[in-house]
């Protein structure tokens, strides 16, 4: 006998509820540190830059700057590809409760479409891959003209 096929008991159904909050908090939560990041990651970038070519201090050290930019660059991408797998995993996760629930596709339907446009996944892709691309070639640039 399935899950689908039985009564669920009220401390199933409490304990089912539970774990269906808490996923939708860890998903909200996982939502929210992967733009949180992204907003510092942005800010860092853009200090760095302007320090590289603002201040005159540190035309010596631009080669170790730019190569600190790909490292980080790389590093924030990691980690927001990272909390996307956390946040889609959460959301199989309160998907199954919904079912096993019996209100799968009550919130959210699957009829609903997703918003024309580029999807947020592959945008973040492409504003890492452009940031990145743009340190490397500050650093080819610092090394080929001295």
């Amino acid at each position: 006998m399935t899950i689908h096929q039985h009564h669920l008991d009220q401390i199933d159904v409490e304990v089912l509820l539970e774990l269906y909050r808490q996923a939708c908090i860890n998903a909200r939560t996982y939502l929210s540190l992967r733009y949180l990041r992204f907003a510092i990651f942005i800010a860092i970038n853009a200090i760095i830059g302007a320090a590289t070519f603002a201040i005159t201090e540190l035309h010596p050290y631009h080669t170790f700057i730019a190569v600190f930019g790909i490292v980080m660059t790389i590093l924030f991408w990691i980690l927001d590809h990272r909390t996307q797998l956390f946040y889609d995993l959460k959301c199989k996760r309160i998907h199954a409760c919904e079912k096993l629930l019996g209100v799968a596709d009550y919130f959210v339907p699957q009829t609903e479409e997703t918003p024309a446009g580029v999807p947020v996944r592959l945008m973040m892709h492409l504003i890492f891959a452009t940031i990145f691309l743009g340190w490397l070639t500050i650093e080819i640039l610092f090394i080929v003209q001295p």
